[in-house]
């Protein structure tokens, strides 16, 4: 037998959900990993998101003071005092308290921050850094807010014997850091006086245990500067690459592109994509859509890429069966933005029906949604698995990209 909890009856969208229209498998990740480059050369100042081979260039220019703005689409640079500045293919901290060119550098009492905003998150990165003198500089990973991994790199004096993980001893300096070895020694000439070309670069490549959306690097000792193979001849395999998630597939709004489903182990999932609530043009939208077994979570991720859309989804989840005495003591949690700093919390029951009267043709009424949440219940089912266990399935409606238990 089964008892069923419902606003009223779906709308035939969510018929269309329940039958699979317009569902798309997850696809497999293409050979070339999708990157976001940050290339500061005689040639041009930019970033350039590959985009599966259509890329995206978000330019960077300094001002006459020589401080840049680089808010967005694709990343945001920010920094201490009077935030970034850039001299020459270097990005530094406009302070006036380096020595040497002013805003190309940052020095031990200032910080410098790379936010990825329009683009997926990245695994990896691999930066071309510039020291000046005895260096040692802290590297911190974010997602969310919070840390995932921190590094130091070292080069010239700052390096102390018997530590650390030595990269290359010759042009072009390389290093690696890990999380298992979070320290590294760069073999380049930082305590060299005047730049002296790729002599006192170090391309270091950072490796963290997950993913992340920010990075912040702050000197310990000695100057740095962030850059992009200026000093190796515009050269693009020197520029900073951040090397990002691939992405499950892309949601449109048609019944060809509009649904993602997912099915492993006991957790199912299946989301369908709505028309934008205010009507705009519904743009293709890369998705991520993973499942944790063990820990019965189910994560998905829909991700701007450029201007932000207002997009609403209709889904259907359906988790593992528990034991329980009572078939309505079942409820499902979300967190609001993933791994964000938000928790779970119960996902609240839609405060009306989610169709009758939708922003705009083929979305949802969000005024239904309750305030402070981005998802809402419009009907629950629980049906006895077995003699001591029970099975829910939800139909939800929302925008964001939430994790569901």
């Amino acid at each position: 037998m089964n008892a069923v909890r419902s606003l009223g009856t779906l709308a035939a969208v969510a018929a269309a959900l329940m039958l699979g229209l317009g569902a798309t498998t997850l696809s497999a990740a293409g050979d070339d990993p999708e990157t976001l480059r940050l290339h500061l050369g005689s040639d041009g100042t930019r970033f350039v998101y590959s985009n599966s081979g259509s890329p995206i260039t978000q330019p960077i220019s300094a001002s006459k003071n020589c401080l840049i703005s680089a808010d967005g689409p694709l990343a945001t640079i920010d920094g201490s005092d009077k935030g970034p500045g850039m001299k020459d293919g270097s990005i530094g901290i406009k302070s006036g308290g380096s020595t040497g060119v002013p805003c190309a550098r940052v020095d031990s009492t200032e910080d410098l921050a790379v936010e990825l905003t329009g683009v997926p998150d990245a695994v990896t990165a691999s930066l071309d850094l510039e020291f000046k003198g005895a260096v040692r500089v802290d590297i911190v990973v974010w997602k969310g807010g919070t840390e995932v991994d921190a590094f130091q790199v070292r080069a010239g004096g700052g390096i102390v014997p018997g530590q650390g993980v030595d990269g290359s001893s010759a042009v072009p300096y390389t290093a690696t850091v890990t999380h298992a070895q979070p320290i590294a020694n760069c073999r380049n000439a930082s305590d060299s006086g005047p730049d002296s070309g790729p002599n006192d670069n170090c391309y270091v490549t950072v490796e963290p245990t997950a993913s992340f959306d920010s990075i912040t690097f702050a000197p310990v000792m000695g100057e740095m500067s962030l850059e992009g193979s200026w000093d190796f001849g515009n050269n693009p395999a020197f520029d900073t690459i951040f090397t990002l998630e691939e992405y499950d597939g892309e949601l449109g709004c048609t019944e060809e592109n509009s649904t993602a489903t997912i099915d492993e182990g006991t957790v199912y999932g299946s989301f369908t994509r709505l028309q934008n609530t205010d009507g705009s043009e519904c743009v293709l939208k890369p998705y991520t859509l993973d499942v944790d077994v063990e820990a019965e979570t189910l994560s998905f991720v829909p991700i701007d890429i450029g201007a932000p859309q207002p997009a609403a989804y209709e889904g259907t989840v359906a988790f593992a069966p528990k034991p329980s005495t009572n078939p309505f003591t079942s409820r499902l949690e979300y967190d609001q933005d993933d791994d964000g700093p938000l928790d779970f919390v119960d996902m609240p029951w839609c405060a009306g029906d989610p169709y009758a009267t939708p922003d705009v043709p083929g979305s949802i009424d969000t005024s239904v949604i309750p305030f402070g949440h981005t998802w809402c219940i419009v009907q629950e089912s629980t049906g006895i698995h077995s003699a001591t266990q029970i099975r829910t399935t939800w139909d939800v409606v929302g925008i964001g990209d939430p994790k569901m238990r």
